[in-house]
């Protein structure tokens, strides 16, 4: 299958806005799936693996940084076509997934191969206190205004780095295709909607 056949789906949004939630409705309905947060936590937990707080959204972004510079600033989207290819060898899937998009590369990656790129809007402090009741383990505790400035390493690009290599979400909201808004409590709420808006994917 080359790349201009594959139906793609990325996800893009602001840290606990909902992307795994939404993920799962995907993979359940037959996509493959890899969430780039997941491959950045699992090199962030060795690189950093003496701070205490391994996968800070600090260290995951230095970390997916250095992975950008060191292997392509499209290094996260070689990793899931890679491991597409290999699932596909064994399962027909629907297409592929990718979630955690946070970089302009990885959106432009989706849409270029006309693909649909998703964007989940939550309120911020909506998404602080998802944060804080399920810290993952290696996170942190942190007080809502160093949330905030912890997430805006990866709104922008940040000075003295090559912007080629660099988290940008605000980027990566502009270009998405279909927009979504989880300010729901609890998860039931968001899945009704959220397949709804997702039914001519899913049916597809």
């Amino acid at each position: 299958m080359s790349k201009k056949e594959l139906k793609i789906i990325g996800i893009g949004g602001y840290s606990r806005s909902g992307k795994d939630t939404l993920a799962e409705i995907l993979l359940k309905s037959g996509y493959f799936g890899i969430s780039v947060g997941d491959i950045a936590r699992e090199y962030a937990e060795v690189r950093h693996r003496d701070d205490k707080s391994p996968i800070s959204r600090i260290n995951l972004t230095e970390t997916s940084n250095w992975l950008r510079q060191l292997r392509g600033a499209d290094v996260f989207m070689k990793i899931a076509l890679e491991k597409f290819k290999q699932a596909s060898k064994k399962k027909k899937y629907s297409g592929l997934l990718i979630w955690s998009i946070r970089a302009p590369i990885e959106a432009d990656f989706i849409i270029e191969n006309k693909g649909t790129l998703i964007w989940i809007d939550s309120d911020p402090k909506t998404r602080y206190q998802r944060s804080m009741n399920n810290l993952r383990s290696g996170e942190p505790r942190l007080n809502f205004d160093e949330y905030m400035a912890q997430e805006q390493t990866q709104v922008e690009p940040q000075p003295g780095i090559d912007e080629n290599i660099q988290m940008n979400l605000d980027y990566v909201k502009k270009v998405a295709n279909l927009k979504l808004e989880n300010n729901f409590i609890g998860t039931e709420k968001f899945l009704t909607y959220a397949k709804a808006k997702l039914s001519n994917i899913i049916n597809a």
